[in-house]
């Protein structure tokens, strides 16, 4: 029975270690889709000349989970009536619980919002540029943070295991 109980600690503590590897591990991705849902935004009013609203459907209809969420709710925010600005930082808070990035990496994320539908084309598209910029010099940094951080947790868990094991016993 005692070692059924510490097989069974061992492997619940691994299991913690692999899922926050798992989430280290999925921030690069999910800064590179925000990276391409950027690029097909700046494309939509820059090139487009879409409403935000349509742009936002289009971009949900052509990115995947979780980004396609987030404009999804973006533009049905801005379809009931809420400014784009309001929309978008409601929409920041909202979605973060569904993601695996940083606080730094939202604070990136909701400069985007600041000055769509405030300026005109041109303004705009510089702003995403800048900010895609930014993120991509977030998502290179964030690519060696992970698998330096999902080594860690995934030894990590089962160390932890092992010990509490061996100080239980």
């Amino acid at each position: 029975m005692l070692m059924i109980g510490s097989l069974g600690l061992i492997i619940a503590c691994g299991g913690i270690g692999l899922w926050l590897a798992d989430r280290a591990r999925r921030r690069p991705g999910e800064l590179r889709a925000c990276l391409t849902a950027l690029a097909l935004l700046d494309t939509e009013i820059y090139w487009g000349s879409t409403p935000l609203p349509e742009a936002c459907a289009g971009i949900a209809a052509r990115i995947g989970v979780p980004w396609q969420g987030f404009f999804e709710e973006i533009q049905g925010r801005i379809e009931g009536g809420e400014g784009a600005w309001s929309a978008w930082k409601a929409t920041v808070a909202n979605q973060t619980g569904n993601f695996c990035l940083k606080p730094e990496d939202w604070l990136v994320v909701l400069d985007v919002g600041k000055g769509l539908g405030r300026s005109d084309r041109q303004e705009q598209h510089k702003q995403l540029e800048l900010v895609q910029k930014h993120l991509g010099q977030l998502r290179e940094q964030a690519a060696s943070w992970a698998e330096r951080q999902a080594k860690m947790w995934s030894y990590l868990g089962f160390l932890v295991g092992f010990a509490v094991v061996i100080f239980l016993i």
